[in-house]
């Protein structure tokens, strides 16, 4: 372990074209500071659960088996989450859609939190961000080894009004500023990665378009060297870059590759 802590911020349905049609300082400010793409490619089904499972479990659905929104049993090799509690280290995980239950094995999480409000009715869209990043903030007090954030309001937005919409663009702001809040408090040391689990297109995704299956990956950290990553990435290799940076072992059943 390299004692450099690692934070995950995944902003659900986020296309990067969306990144320069919003306000978006932020995230702006880490692809000039950091080693991104805005050209990556996620799994098919581009859908939020079979894609953010292979972004922690390191394979496609075909091969961890989940390939819709409901989570299937039978994959039992460690995710990222677990590699990290394997070598001692301290993780939290912080979600506002209930089905990211199941990222890591029972017991490797020694902080997690869902507030199911990515969806609510009964709050303005982008709330549940907001919401949430101010209780992980209030719960951990310095960044533990591995964190895990994921904003799923920008999702909805897009469900409900569109993807591009003035709706999904000022939702996609606020995710913006939440991720402000996040960046503020880690250490300049520590590996960033923000990133995307799928696109969009008109009210929705899970197809092959190329507006559904390509995101956004960003990693920031004092510890490399900025610039835009050159190969053609996936969302496959998000896990062995973070494992690599942590000192980590790499499974042998990931098939994703280093992007740095």
């Amino acid at each position: 372990m390299t004692g450099r802590p690692v934070l995950v911020c995944l902003i659900d349905g986020l296309r990067p074209d969306a990144i320069h049609r919003a306000q978006t300082p932020v995230v702006r400010r880490l692809i000039q500071q950091g080693r991104f793409t805005l050209k990556a490619k996620t799994v098919l089904p581009s859908l939020s659960l079979p894609c953010i499972s292979s972004l922690f479990y390191g394979v496609p659905p075909a091969t961890h088996g989940t390939s819709t929104n409901w989570f299937v049993q039978g994959w039992d090799e460690p995710s990222l989450i677990d590699l990290f509690h394997m070598e001692e280290c301290s993780t939290a995980s912080f979600y506002n859609w209930e089905q990211l239950r199941d990222l890591s094995h029972p017991g490797s999480l020694n902080v997690s939190l869902c507030l199911n409000y990515a969806e609510s009715y009964d709050l303005p869209i982008g709330e549940g961000d907001r919401l949430l990043v101010q209780a992980a903030l209030a719960l951990v007090r310095q960044p533990p080894d591995f964190c895990f954030v994921y904003l799923g309001c920008l999702d909805t937005a897009g469900h409900r009004h569109g993807w591009m919409s003035a709706e999904y663009l000022s939702a996609l702001e606020n995710a913006d500023r939440c991720l402000g809040m996040l960046v503020d408090i880690f250490p300049p040391d520590g590996l960033l990665a923000v990133l995307s689990d799928h696109g969009g297109l008109n009210y929705g995704h899970g197809g092959d378009s190329a507006e559904e299956l390509t995101i956004p990956i960003i990693f920031r950290s004092e510890a490399i060297r900025p610039g835009e990553i050159p190969s053609q990435a996936s969302i496959l290799d998000v896990a062995p870059t973070i494992a690599a940076f942590a000192g980590l072992p790499i499974p042998k059943a990931w098939i994703g590759e280093k992007l740095f």
